[in-house]
């Protein structure tokens, strides 16, 4: 069995799931997230933070906190009230009206987005560590670019370095500054990725593909 035809199982399967919980047809096939889903969305809470957009997409089975390049484009389609539609392409999926489109380039659910995976069954992992450097901040969160090896256990692939996103607290005070910290990652619970400091513990809340304007090169220490 190809890897395709295994997919449209594993979705069948997690659709007729979802349907015996007494969810709709529309909000199981939303849910199982197969790639080429497409699904009527709509989008609220949108703000522009540094080289991103940040919105809440609702396509009725699922509601997720994503990122989306600051473009004329994308602004155009997250100022629209109705008529946008989400599909599941690559990693994090795409909104468009049938002439325009944007592709997310980041996810700030990491609990749903983490759900999503095959469960693990080492609780937890060991813990590696995190290179980064600050590069915005606003009153309600940081962004950190640099290396964040255990983003893979979410499906990040690629070269390691990425965007996490941290809250603006006082559970996240020093950590931009340090510049380095342990990351651990969990499979269940309300913490998927976490950075550590001594007994300091700074819950992620999402990642994010770095923007062509970030620092090319990896954060030292």
């Amino acid at each position: 069995m190809t890897t395709r035809m295994k997919a449209a199982v594993l979705g069948l399967a997690a659709s007729l799931s979802v349907l015996a919980t007494g969810c709709t047809v529309d909000e199981a096939v939303a849910r199982t997230a197969l790639p080429g889903t497409r699904v009527e969305a709509s989008v609220k809470d949108v703000v522009e933070r540094g080289s991103y957009i940040d919105a809440f997409v609702d396509g009725g089975g699922f509601q997720f906190r994503l990122f989306f390049p600051r473009s004329d484009v994308c602004r155009g389609l997250l100022a629209r009230e109705e008529g946008l539609h989400f599909t599941w392409l690559g990693l994090y999926g795409r909104i468009g009206d049938g002439e325009n489109r944007c592709d997310a380039v980041g996810v700030l659910s990491l609990v749903r987005w983490r759900d999503r995976q095959p469960r693990r069954s080492r609780e937890p992992l060991p813990r590696a560590p995190a290179r980064y450097q600050e590069v915005y901040r606003d009153k309600d969160l940081v962004q950190l670019h640099g290396r964040f090896p255990l983003a893979s256990q979410l499906g990040f692939r690629g070269t390691g370095r990425l965007v996490a996103v941290i809250p603006n607290d006082e559970s996240c005070a020093g950590f931009a500054e340090t510049g380095t910290a342990s990351m651990e990652f969990r499979v269940r619970g309300p913490r998927p990725l976490t950075l550590i400091n001594g007994d300091q513990l700074c819950v992620v809340q999402g990642l994010a593909q770095p923007p062509p304007q970030n620092p090319p090169r990896d954060p030292q220490t």
